[in-house]
Order: C-alpha cells, then sequence, then structure tokens
C-alpha cells in the first residue's frame, strides 16, 4: 500500500474542525499540527482523518513560502522598485498584489512579493512606471521571447497553421548537500502525443533504467531507477513537432478547422474532481452570472473567457499545495497565476456543461524552456480547443486585443505537453508526497523513505533544436 494516497487530497474539501482553523489562521501552526495529530487518533469520520493528514504537511511546508516580515518584504520590493514608498508597498498589498499570512500572530510576506510586481509586470502599467521603464501612456514593451511568439501568431492567423520542430534536453541533479548514496527514482516530463504534439523521440537517456510511460498516461514521463554510490544527474534529451491550427472563434461563419488527433471528451471532462475543480454555489452563481443571455456553447465559453481575462489579475502564488480549493480562490480574490486561470476556466465550462480538461507543462523558448498550463474545451463543430486565459489576460492589460482573442481557441507552437489531467500520480506510481502533487513540469525525485523537496533539486530544461517546419 503506498504510504502516501493521493486520492486523500480530495478530502480538502472537508471543512477543517474551528479550534484547528482558528490556529491556522492566527499563524500557531505547531499547534495546529498538535491537534491535528491528536484528533487523528480519535473516533473520527475517515473522511476528516484524511484532511487532516494532508493538512499536517501543508502546515509543515507553509512557513517556507512566507519567509518576510514587512521590512524584509518591502526591502525586497525596494531592490527591485527603488521608488516604492511604504504607502505604495502597503496599497499593493491592500489591492491583493502582494501575498501575506499571519505567523505565530504577526504578518510574513510571500516569496515571491517583488518578482509578481516586476516579473509579471508586462500586466502591470504600474509597476513599470515604478520601475522608470515607461511613463504613463506609453506602450507596454515587449521582450524578444515575446516578439517571436508574436511573429508565429500572426502567421498563423494569415496562413490557418504553423509547426516547429524542438529538442530539449532536461535534467535534474539532487543537490550535493542533500544526497546520499542509495536507490534513488527519478521523473521527467516527457511529451505526450496529442493534437498539438507529434513525432515523439527520445535522443539520449542518462541511464539505460530509463522507462517511458505509456502514451495515455494523464502525467507522462521517463522515470529512472538507480543506485548511486555518487551523485550525478539524469538527463534525458527529446524531439517532438508542435502544431498549431487557427480557428477565429469571434468572427461569425469563419472557416472551422478541425484537428485531429485527440480522443472524443469522457464524463470525466464535465465532472467535478476535487478539490480544485469544485461545483461550488459560489462557482455556480458566478457561472450563471456569466453566462446570462448566452444560447451556444460558444457564447459561453467566450464569456468564461472574457471574464477571466479581464477580471482575474495575473499573479505569482504560494505553493497549489497550500491553496485548499484553487478554482474558488482564483474567483474569490481575482488573482492567480496560469495554472490557477485555467482551473477557474475549466471549472466554470464544466459547470456550464462544456467539456473542459488541463494541459500544461513547457513553454519553449529560443534557448530554454519554462513552465506553464493552459486548458482545452470541446464544441462539437470545431473538436478540442485550446485556451490561455493567462495569456489573454495579459494580452487585454496590454491593449493587444488581437492578441487577447487568438488565446481562445489556439495556442501558438512553442509547446510542449506532458499532462492532461490535474492531480494524478506518475506511472511508476511515487509512494510518497511529491513536492508538487499536482502537476509536473519540471520534475520529481525520491529517496527510498521520502520524496525530495524544491530546494534540494536542480533543475533544467535547455533547447537544442527550435527550428520551423516547411508547410
Amino acid at each position: 500500500m503506498p504510504i502516501f494516497d493521493y486520492e486523500n487530497l480530495r478530502s480538502l474539501c472537508v471543512p477543517l474542525p474551528e479550534d484547528i482553523r482558528i490556529l491556522k489562521d492566527h499563524g500557531e501552526l505547531e499547534e495546529a499540527i498538535r491537534l491535528c495529530e491528536k484528533r487523528m487518533g480519535e473516533d473520527i469520520p475517515e473522511s476528516l482523518r484524511e484532511k487532516l493528514s494532508v493538512e499536517v504537511e501543508i502546515l509543515k511546508r507553509l512557513p517556507a513560502d512566507f519567509p518576510y516580515s514587512f521590512d524584509e518584504a518591502f526591502a525586497a520590493c525596494r531592490a527591485l522598485l527603488p521608488d516604492m514608498t511604504k504607502e505604495e508597498f502597503a496599497a499593493l498589498r491592500d489591492e491583493g498584489r502582494i501575498d501575506w499570512i499571519y505567523l505565530h500572530g504577526e504578518p510574513r510576506y510571500f516569496r515571491r512579493c517583488a518578482q509578481t510586481l516586476v516579473d509579471a509586470s508586462t500586466r502591470s502599467r504600474r509597476s513599470l512606471i515604478l520601475l522608470g521603464k515607461m511613463k504613463e501612456g506609453d506602450p507596454v514593451p515587449v521582450s524578444e521571447g515575446s516578439r517571436k511568439v508574436r511573429a508565429a501568431m500572426d502567421r498563423v492567423i494569415q496562413t490557418g497553421r504553423e509547426a516547429w520542430k524542438f529538442r530539449i534536453r532536461a535534467s535534474l541533479k539532487i543537490q550535493d548537500t542533500a544526497f546520499r548514496p542509495g536507490k534513488v527514482r527519478v521523473w521527467l516530463p516527457f511529451p505526450k502525443p496529442c493534437g498539438q504534439i507529434s513525432g515523439i523521440r527520445l535522443v539520449e537517456a542518462s541511464s539505460p533504467s530509463a522507462v517511458i510511460a505509456p502514451e495515455d498516461a494523464p502525467q507522462r514521463t521517463i522515470c529512472f531507477t538507480e543506485d548511486l554510490a555518487e551523485n550525478k544527474a539524469f538527463c534525458a534529451e527529446y524531439e517532438f513537432v508542435s502544431t498549431t491550427v487557427y480557428n477565429d472563434l469571434w468572427t461569425q461563419d469563419a472557416p472551422i478547422h478541425r484537428r485531429d488527433g485527440d480522443p472524443a471528451p469522457t464524463k470525466e471532462d464535465l465532472a467535478e474532481d476535487l478539490p480544485h475543480i469544485l461545483f461550488s454555489p459560489f462557482l455556480c452563481t458566478l457561472a450563471e452570472e456569466i453566462a446570462k443571455g448566452k444560447t451556444t456553447d460558444l457564447e459561453k465559453a467566450r464569456a468564461v473567457y472574457d471574464y477571466i481575462t479581464k477580471k482575474v489579475k495575473y499573479s505569482y502564488q504560494r505553493a497549489y499545495f497550500l491553496h485548499e480549493s484553487i478554482a474558488e480562490y482564483t474567483a474569490a480574490n481575482g488573482k492567480g497565476d496560469c495554472g490557477m486561470q485555467a482551473l477557474l476556466f475549466i471549472t466554470l465550462c464544466r459547470i456550464l456543461g462544456i467539456p473542459a480538461r488541463w494541459q500544461s507543462s513547457l513553454q519553449v523558448r529560443t534557448n530554454e524552456a519554462g513552465c506553464h498550463d493552459w486548458a482545452q474545451f470541446y464544441l462539437p463543430e470545431y473538436g478540442w480547443l485550446t485556451a490561455d486565459p493567462s495569456y489573454g489576460g495579459g494580452a487585454y492589460d496590454a491593449g493587444d486585443e488581437v492578441k487577447r482573442r487568438f488565446y481562445f481557441g489556439n495556442m501558438d507552437p512553442f509547446r510542449m505537453v506532458a499532462n492532461s489531467v490535474f492531480m494524478r500520480n506518475f506511472t511508476p506510481a511515487m509512494e510518497y508526497l511529491r513536492k508538487d502533487p499536482y502537476d509536473n513540469q519540471v520534475g520529481e525525485a525520491a529517496y527510498e523513505d521520502r520524496s525530495l523537496t524544491d530546494g534540494e533539486l536542480e533543475t533544467e530544461q535547455k533547447v537544442t533544436l527550435c527550428e520551423k517546419l516547411d508547410d
């Protein structure tokens, strides 16, 4: 029997007992853990026991994401935004742009609070003004990578199709300070065939122990199992072709281009998937409000996309494992990163009877690849279509309506898909609670007695081939 049962994650929907909730909200985490462990030894409902066992792990991980006092967080922001005042910092916090919690009754601030204001600055005119990179009325600057993606987007709109071939070398190494000799198992993301992704080929693996998960694995990996005497990196280099086909979902009677290679929707694509795809009263009411007056599935899905891209602001977030219900949090707070916005889109579409599902892994650039999540939704006349609310929201903030509309129904070709379902174990399974039990973008590792944490791993995704294919 697995040491950690991933089905227990669904129990996050179970409410915490009031006294434990009070302790958690006030930041008395050690006391909250003590009460959780005490209650688990009592005669309580099994669902509550599962909830408390997961909650103990959350409480142990929570402080690492919130290391800063007010002065330390302000100093971190001032290092990147030299003209920021304490009043502006407080105002951004009150706007929900800076995440914080209580620890032992004192406010503690999110470790990426400064990056939230700066790295997401293409969505934040105010941050760029504070940085001195633009003035009121100036256009938002665009990076070289963004220009490349935009050029491909424009070509796709004109030609209807574009394909690129990529080769990526993914690697994972245990930090020397965390390494110990013995059996190690490593899982690296591996491309999953779907409507966008084809031509998958393993070029090289660093070990003959490598096992590639089946094509239908919900989170596809290449897994290594070795008994190490000395530390080393685990590597896999693979190729794939990413193809995008264009559909204009905003113009009446625009031509339809169906995409082959994807299976028909299943009942799971319309169902709750607790705890994060949750049909709560709040989300059901919100979906009804958004879709009011809309009659077709296309109109309803488009209304959901409009709502998220215009109302939900991009924001770096604490680890997903630290959230109890991601879609509900994103809607209630009006903020979230790419995966949180995708989960809200999926949830609202399913509530409205539109099949929707998860996709994630990498966004690819010339030399390197970064983590990214997005969504898919199904319309019978089109088949499966992609939607990237976070890209659409960035385009909305930049005043680029052409780009915003493109990412409803379409995707640039600079993507690698490894995951098609949120919150699933690997094949072969990991027996322990992963550092990210919900998704897999850069890899995971485990000893025989425990999994390894973010701070114990070094990961890299290097692009070794990036070429446009001729039509």
